[in-house]
């Protein structure tokens, strides 16, 4: 639900044989399903040129996809004042979905002027954002309660698959373990950058620590999450 595979376009996959290598890990711990959410700063680029850029870097690696693996294209989108010029945001969601995958600062505490931007997607552009890597926002990880109100406005919340390894921090696993278990994150995501940074081979490992720790119908509720999205991109 969340990588960087698109090859040549952000700060991910620097080659078709990369994105290959990164499609591989995934697929060999049973993965199919794909979506690219390359990173759109919206301070730095027009959504036009955006769209456009990113559509030569997909036609141009599309050819090299395996049959078996199927994609959704979509963004991770910085959301800035700038972002609010457009009048359509459907080029950026997942696929063909209203679902959005939105990044902010992570020092942000989603005051007034965050949660406004948030009532907006939802509001005027009938969009359901997705919050990614959930814990690096320091005000949500201690704030428990703010997670519970984005929940109640349909926002979707995803955490990253590192943090449920052996090497990841015991607190902070042991802390997300507790949100995934009273539901309050909803989907995963390798957030693979490349086989070193946020690398996609642990992704078996982190849904054997939640079906351990939480329970295995909590982690099938994960995935069909996640399916739900995916199959309203298509």
């Amino acid at each position: 639900m969340h990588s960087h595979i698109l090859p040549n376009f952000d700060d991910g996959a620097k080659s078709v044989e990369e994105s290959l290598t990164l499609i591989d890990a995934l697929r060999k711990q049973g993965i199919r399903n794909i979506c690219l959410t390359p990173h759109f700063y919206t301070n730095e680029m027009s959504l036009e040129d955006y769209l456009v850029s990113r559509q030569e870097a997909f036609d141009a690696f599309a050819p090299y996809i395996p049959d078996d693996i199927n994609i959704v294209l979509g963004s991770e989108v910085y959301v800035t004042e700038y972002l609010f010029n457009n009048n359509d945001l459907s080029g950026i969601t997942y696929g063909n979905s209203r679902y959005i995958l939105t990044e902010f600062p992570y020092s942000m505490r989603f005051e007034e002027k965050a949660m406004q931007r948030i009532y907006m997607l939802i509001q005027n552009f009938k969009l359901r954002p997705v919050i990614p890597h959930v814990e690096r926002y320091p005000y949500l990880m201690e704030h428990p309660d703010a997670i519970e109100q984005f929940k109640q406005l349909g926002v979707v919340i995803q955490t990253n698959i590192s943090c449920y390894t052996k090497e990841a921090s015991f607190f902070r696993k042991r802390r997300l373990l507790k949100f995934i278990d009273k539901g309050l994150i909803d989907i995963l995501g390798s957030d693979t950058h490349s086989m070193t940074h946020n690398p996609p081979g642990v992704f078996r490992e982190a849904m054997q620590t939640i079906n351990q720790k939480c329970g295995a119908r909590t982690a099938e509720r994960m995935m069909k999450k996640a399916e739900h999205i995916f199959q309203r991109s298509l």
